[in-house]
């Protein structure tokens, strides 16, 4: 069976690391994290923002099935789509079909909305991040609410594209995972072709733009003070962690 090159390498990368990143961010976040914890889930967080823009640059520049160009095509067409997802006769697309595209852009501006809050919200907890300076601390612990609504909700949204997933990996008797690993698609006709795959130099030189980015972010973010009796602050304190 004729295997056809459908997600660039660039795309299929993006794509686990940010499943990685909100899901370990996510793990972590519960209670008011503080130490190592809250220095993972503040990781996260960055690399979830770098994510973003690496991936609305690549949906301009990037290979043909990964481009915005290739798989918005507004809420009429999506509608069509469940439609005749539900009658059992629902097209195949090579790259992302009009619902599973809405769901896409839908978790992509969810998370954007995310990373935002979070980032206003960073000072609640006694340190600072990129943001901080623009909210005073009682603005950005009604921040910090909207921020864990959000993350909640990003896991329900997941969870339909999830299903989304299995779906028409059953209607179609095609592993969608799978495909996002290998990115590859089997060929069903012989006007199928491989996409158009896009230079590269572009995604290198994208990753050493952000990666500028990540080292401002860094050095303008401080960890929070430990919490008083707990080993690190003892530590901090310079004397000897209290025993339990």
């Amino acid at each position: 069976m004729r295997q056809l090159a459908i997600w660039d390498l660039a795309t299929r990368l993006f794509h686990w690391l940010l499943v990685a990143s909100v899901g370990l961010g996510y793990l972590v976040s519960s209670g008011r994290p503080t130490g190592a914890v809250f220095l993972v889930h503040v990781s996260c967080g960055y690399l979830v923002l770098l994510l973003l823009l690496f991936r609305l640059v690549w949906g301009f520049v990037g290979g043909e099935h990964a481009r915005f160009a290739d798989f918005v095509r507004g809420p009429r067409a999506g509608l069509d789509y469940l439609k005749a997802l539900a009658a059992g006769r629902a097209p195949r697309y090579l790259g992302h079909n009009p619902a599973g595209a809405a769901v896409i852009l839908l978790m992509l501006a969810l998370l954007a909305l995310i990373v935002v809050t979070g980032l206003l919200a960073e000072g609640v907890t006694g340190g600072a991040g990129p943001l901080s300076p623009l909210v005073p601390l009682a603005a950005a612990k009604s921040v910090g609410s909207i921020h864990k609504l959000l993350g909640n909700a990003i896991i329900v949204l997941a969870g339909l594209h999830v299903v989304g997933v299995l779906g028409e990996s059953l209607l179609h008797r095609e592993n969608l995972v799978a495909a996002m690993i290998t990115g590859r698609k089997r060929a069903e006709s012989a006007a199928e072709r491989n996409a158009r795959p896009a230079p590269a130099w572009r995604a290198i030189g994208l990753v050493l733009v952000l990666g500028l980015l990540a080292a401002v972010m860094v050095l303008s973010t401080r960890l929070p003070p430990a919490r008083p009796g707990t080993p690190a602050a003892a530590i901090a304190a310079g004397a000897a962690p209290v025993q339990r």
